[in-house]
C-alpha cells in the first residue's frame, strides 16, 4: 500500500523540479513497471475518475485509499487481459492479429523516390522534348514480355526457340505445335524438314503451305500459321537512355520498343541516329523513317545479343508559328527546311506564304535569315538548317478590307465582294429589300482611313428617278424599316368574347367597339351587360381612365390605340348559393342552389348512404346571413326514411345548407391488427372492441415462440405515429394495465424479432481504435451477448475503456425496440445502465474535454509547478502517513 501510494505522489510532481525526490521516483516507476503501467496512464485515469489528489483535504485520505487502489487494480488487470485477446477482445490465442506493418526495402524505397522525382519533373522536360521522345515518355510503346500473347506482325524474323502452330482446317484437317530447332528447322509427322530460322513471318507461312501441300489437302485459306511463344532475347542498351545495361525481352519487340524498356532516350538523346550492333554490322535506325513508313530497307527487329547505342542529338532545331506541330526536330545530314515543315505536320492554314525567318547563332552573334517560303515549299530553294536554329513562320494578319455591307429591312443582308458591287442599286437587288421597307432614302455609313465614320444620307436608286450611288470598300448600307418611324400602340379585347385579341394600330386609327367584339368572335351567352374600356393616355403613360360601355346601346363608341375592351361574366354578379352533403354517403358533392331540390334528391345525387349511416341523425348546418350583424349557423337535425325522404312534411333546403350524414353509435367494418414474427400463428387478426390490448392479441396468435425477443415494437399508422417501444415481459407482468399493456388500434402492425444474442459498441469515446487493426472496422465492435452486466463494464472489457475525452454520463443503452436507457449520476458515481440482448452502447465525446486537449500547449512555468508539486508532494505524504496510522 505504501509503495502504491508513494508511486502516485511522484507521479503527480515533475521529474525534473526536485533532485531529491529521485529515490522515490525511481521506486514509483519500478512498482508501476511491474503492473504494467507509466505515469501518463495512471494519472490520465485517475483523473477520469474523479481522483484529484491536489485537492483532496487531508482529512479525506482514509475515503479515499480504497478507490485509488481500486482504480490501480483495475488497470493493472486490464493490462494483463489486453496481453491474451485479440483485437476484438476474444481470449484466443490462435486468432491474434498481428499490427506489424510490412517493411519498405531499400530498393523499392529507392525505385519510390526515383518515380516521385521523375513525375516532378516531367512538364518541365516535356517542354524541353525533341519530336519523338513523347513517345517513350507516354508509353506509346508496350513492351513485350514473352507471356503477353501479342500477335507477331509477317514482319517478325523467326528464330530457334520460336513456338510454331499450324492450323489445317480443309479437306485435311490437323492441329501441327512444333519449336524451331537449333538447326532452325521443324518437322510435322509424315513430313520432311521445314527450315524457317531467317525467314519473316510472311515468308514463312509460304514455304509452310509448300510443304504441307504435298501431304495434306487444303485451299491456300484453309491453313493458318501463327507464332505462339516467341523466344527471348538478350539485348544490351546503352548511351543517352533513362536506364543502360543488358534487357531480357521477347523477341517480338523491335528496337524501339526495347527503348521504351529502358525509360527512352534522355532529354538529349538522338531519335534519328540509333546505332544497331548485330554481329560487328552497326546499322543506324531512324525513328522519323519508322514513324512515317519511309524505311522499306532498314529491319527495326530484335536478334539475341544486339547492341543498342543512343548518341546525343546533333542537330537538333525549333520550328515556331504558323506550323500544325510548333516543337523542336532532329535534322539529319541532307535534310532542308521543307522536310522540316513536312515533319512539323505541314503548314497551318493561316501561313504567310512569302516569309520564312531563321534565327541562328553563327561566330557567336545571333543573325536572323530570312527567305520566301512559297519558293522554299515549291523546292526553287534548299535551306540546310544548323544545330539550334529558330525557324519562324508568321501566320497572316491582313484583314479583309475589299468588301460592302448591307442590313436591316432587307432578306439576304451581310458582306459581299467590293469588285463586284460597287453600284449601290446593284447591291440592293442581290440583297432584296423587305416590303416593309423604307424606299425614299438609305443610309451609307463610310469609314475613313483614319478609322472615324460618316453617315451619308442616299436617296433609293431606281425610286422616283433617284440616280445609282458609287460605294466605297467597307461602306455599310442600312435599309430603314416603315416601321421604326411610325407610333403605334394596342387595341386589345379580353373576357366574355370567344377569340380574345390584341392588335397593333396607328395612333389616329379607330375601332368602335361593334367592329371589336364582332372581331373577337362575338359575346358569350353569359356576358355582363356593362364592359369598361382601360384607356392609356399615350403621351403619359402613368394616366389611366376607366369608361364604362353599354354592350346593348353604345356599340358605336370608338376605341383608340392604348385602350383595352374588358367583358364579364354575369355570373360573377349573381348569389345562387349552393347545397352541400357530406359524411356517410358514397359521393359527396356541392351543386347550385335549386329550391325544388329535395333531402332525397340531394342524398340520391350524392350515391345514397354508405353501410353503417344513422338514419335518424341527418344534420343540417344553415348559415343565417344579415346584411349587418355577423353571420350564424343553425343545426337542424331531421330523420329520413327508407327511401332518403324527410319524416317532416315541412321541412325544406336553403341555399348554403350543408348536409351531414352520420354513422351509427361505434360503428365499424371490423378493427385488424397485424402480427409478424416470432409468434406461433402470425398474421391478421379482427380486434373485438375498441379496448383490445396487446396481450390479448399475442393469445390470439398463439403466445410467443421460444425464441421470441421481449424488445419489440408496434407501428402505428394511425395520425402517422409510427414505431412504439414495447417490452413484452412488462406486457405479461402487467396484463390490463394500459401503461404497460397499450390499446391497440386499427391498422397497427405487432413485430415481434428472434432474439439476437449480441451487443454492438460505437467506438466514439472509447479506446477501441488503439486495438482495432487497420483491415477492420473501427467505427463499433460486434459481441457475443455476456449477461446482464453494466454498459460501464462492457466499455471495459471488450472496447479498451473508456477515452480521455469521453463523456461518461452520455452512456446509453439502446434496446432493439429502439427504447434507451441512459447514465444516471449519484454524488459523483455514474450508475450505467444494464445491457440486454441485442442492444447498442454509444456514448459521446466531452466537448470540454476536447476543447482543452485541442488547445496549444503553453509555456512551462517551471516555478508554479515547483511550488504546487511541492504541495501535492506534502499532501500526499501527509495521506501515507494517515493511512498508515490507519493501518
Amino acid at each position: 500500500m505504501k509503495r502504491i501510494l508513494s508511486a502516485l505522489a511522484c507521479i503527480l510532481m515533475s521529474v525534473t523540479v526536485f533532485a531529491q525526490s529521485a529515490n522515490m521516483l525511481s521506486m514509483a516507476r519500478e512498482e508501476l513497471a511491474k503492473r504494467g503501467l507509466d505515469e501518463t496512464e495512471v494519472r490520465t485515469r485517475l483523473m477520469e475518475e474523479g481522483i484529484d489528489v491536489d485537492s483532496i483535504p487531508p482529512t479525506e485520505y482514509a475515503a479515499y485509499q480504497n478507490r485509488v487502489m481500486d482504480v490501480i487494480n483495475k488497470m493493472q488487470a486490464e493490462k494483463e487481459k489486453t496481453g491474451t485477446q485479440n483485437a476484438f477482445g476474444a481470449n484466443n490465442p490462435d486468432t491474434v492479429f498481428s499490427l506489424t506493418l510490412p517493411q519498405t526495402t531499400d530498393q523499392e524505397a529507392e525505385a519510390e523516390k526515383a518515380a516521385e522525382e521523375e513525375e516532378a519533373n516531367l512538364k518541365v522536360r516535356t517542354d524541353s522534348l525533341i519530336y519523338g521522345h513523347s513517345l517513350f515518355t507516354g508509353k506509346a510503346m508496350d513492351v513485350f514480355r514473352t507471356t503477353d500473347g501479342a500477335q507477331a506482325p509477317d514482319t517478325y524474323v523467326l528464330g530457334e526457340g520460336d513456338e510454331v502452330h499450324i492450323s489445317i482446317f480443309g479437306s485435311s484437317q490437323t492441329e501441327i505445335h512444333q519449336r524451331i530447332g537449333a538447326d532452325g528447322s521443324i518437322q510435322p509427322t509424315g513430313s520432311t524438314k521445314i527450315f524457317l530460322k531467317g525467314m519473316t513471318l510472311a515468308q514463312a507461312r509460304s514455304a509452310v503451305k509448300s510443304k504441307l501441300a504435298q501431304h495434306y489437302s487444303f485451299r491456300p485459306d484453309q491453313i493458318a500459321v501463327t507464332i505462339t511463344t516467341a523466344r527471348t532475347l538478350s539485348v544490351s542498351i546503352y548511351g543517352e537512355v533513362g536506364t543502360q545495361g543488358g534487357f531480357t525481352m521477347s523477341a517480338l519487340n523491335t528496337a524501339f520498343n526495347a527503348l521504351a524498356a529502358a525509360g527512352g532516350p534522355t532529354e538529349i538523346g538522338s531519335v534519328r541516329n540509333i546505332q544497331r550492333s548485330r554481329a560487328g554490322k552497326t546499322e543506324r535506325l531512324d525513328l522519323y523513317q519508322y514513324m512515317t513508313g519511309a524505311s522499306g530497307k532498314v529491319m527495326y527487329d530484335l536478334q539475341n545479343n544486339d547492341v543498342l547505342f543512343v548518341p546525343v542529338a546533333q542537330n537538333v532545331v525549333t520550328v515556331e508559328g504558323a506550323v500544325n506541330r510548333p516543337m523542336r526536330y532532329e535534322m539529319v545530314e541532307g535534310e532542308t527546311l521543307k522536310d522540316l515543315i513536312n515533319y512539323a505536320g505541314g503548314l497551318a492554314f493561316n501561313a504567310y506564304p512569302n516569309f520564312v525567318q531563321i534565327e541562328r547563332i553563327e561566330g557567336g552573334q545571333p543573325k536572323f535569315l530570312e527567305y520566301d517560303l512559297a519558293n522554299v515549299m515549291t523546292g526553287g530553294q534548299k535551306i540546310t538548317l544548323c544545330n539550334g536554329d529558330v525557324i519562324r513562320i508568321k501566320e497572316t494578319d491582313i484583314r479583309m478590307e475589299n468588301y460592302v455591307n448591307i442590313g436591316g429591312a432587307v432578306y439576304y443582308g451581310g458582306s459581299f465582294d467590293y469588285d463586284n458591287n460597287k453600284s449601290l442599286k446593284g447591291l440592293l437587288e442581290k440583297a432584296k429589300p423587305r416590303y416593309t421597307a423604307r424606299t425614299d432614302y438609305v443610309f451609307v455609313k463610310r469609314t475613313r482611313q483614319d478609322e472615324t465614320s460618316e453617315v451619308l444620307t442616299v436617296p433609293f436608286p431606281g425610286t422616283a428617278g433617284n440616280p445609282d450611288f458609287l460605294l466605297e470598300a467597307r461602306d455599310s448600307v442600312r435599309v430603314l424599316e416603315l416601321s421604326t418611324y411610325r407610333d403605334t400602340e394596342t387595341i386589345s379585347v379580353a373576357g366574355l368574347v370567344r377569340e380574345p385579341f390584341s392588335l397593333t394600330f396607328g395612333l389616329n386609327d379607330r375601332m368602335t367597339v361593334s367592329q371589336a367584339i364582332e372581331y373577337a368572335g362575338g359575346l358569350r351567352p353569359n356576358v355582363y351587360p356593362v364592359a369598361y374600356i382601360f384607356r392609356k393616355d399615350v403621351t403619359n403613360p402613368e394616366k389611366k381612365e376607366y369608361i364604362p360601355v353599354s354592350l346593348e346601346r353604345e356599340g358605336d363608341t370608338l376605341l383608340q390605340p392604348g385602350d383595352s375592351l374588358n367583358v364579364y361574366d354575369n355570373s360573377t354578379y349573381t348569389n345562387m348559393g349552393e347545397l352541400r352533403i357530406s359524411g356517410a354517403v358514397k359521393n359527396p358533392i356541392g351543386i347550385t342552389f335549386d329550391p325544388k331540390v329535395t333531402v332525397h334528391d340531394l342524398i340520391t345525387m350524392a350515391g345514397g348512404f354508405e353501410v353503417g349511416a344513422a338514419f335518424d341523425r341527418v344534420q343540417v348546418f344553415r348559415m343565417n346571413i344579415s346584411r349587418r350583424d355577423e353571420v350564424k349557423f343553425d343545426l337542424v337535425t331531421i330523420t329520413v326514411d327508407e327511401h332518403y325522404n324527410s319524416v317532416d312534411p315541412n321541412f325544406q333546403l336553403r341555399p348554403y345548407d350543408h348536409v351531414v350524414i352520420r354513422l351509427t353509435p361505434n360503428f365499424t367494418r371490423g378493427r385488424t391488427v397485424e402480427v409478424n414474427g416470432r409468434v406461433k400463428y402470425p398474421g391478421s387478426y379482427v380486434m373485438e372492441d375498441s379496448r383490445t390490448q396487446l396481450s390479448d392479441i399475442i393469445k390470439m396468435a398463439g403466445g410467443l415462440l421460444d425464441d421470441a425477443s421481449p424488445y419489440t415494437t408496434v407501428f402505428r399508422t394511425y395520425n402517422e405515429r409510427g414505431n412504439i417501444s414495447i417490452n413484452l415481459k412488462e406486457v405479461e407482468m402487467y396484463r390490463g394495465n394500459t401503461a404497460y399493456d397499450p390499446i391497440l388500434m386499427n391498422g397497427d402492425v405487432v413485430n415481434v424479432v428472434r432474439m439476437e444474442n449480441t451487443v454492438v459498441i460505437r467506438s466514439t469515446g472509447t479506446r477501441m481504435a488503439q486495438y482495432i487493426p487497420e483491415e477492420f472496422s473501427a467505427t463499433h465492435k460486434t459481441l457475443v451477448y455476456q449477461g446482464r452486466r453494466s454498459a460501464g463494464w462492457y466499455i471495459n472489457q471488450y472496447a479498451g475503456g473508456f477515452s480521455k475525452i469521453a463523456d461518461r454520463h452520455s452512456v446509453t443503452v439502446t434496446l432493439p425496440n429502439n427504447q434507451s436507457k441512459s447514465t444516471k449520476r449519484i454524488l459523483g458515481i455514474y450508475f450505467y445502465p444494464t445491457v440486454e440482448p441485442g442492444s447498442t452502447i454509444t456514448l459521446a465525446i466531452d466537448p470540454k474535454k476536447q476543447e482543452k486537449l485541442d488547445k496549444p500547449k503553453e509555456k512551462v512555468d517551471w516555478e508554479r509547478i515547483a511550488s504546487s508539486s511541492l504541495s501535492a508532494l506534502t499532501s500526499v505524504t501527509s495521506m501515507i502517513l494517515l493511512i498508515e496510522r490507519l493501518n
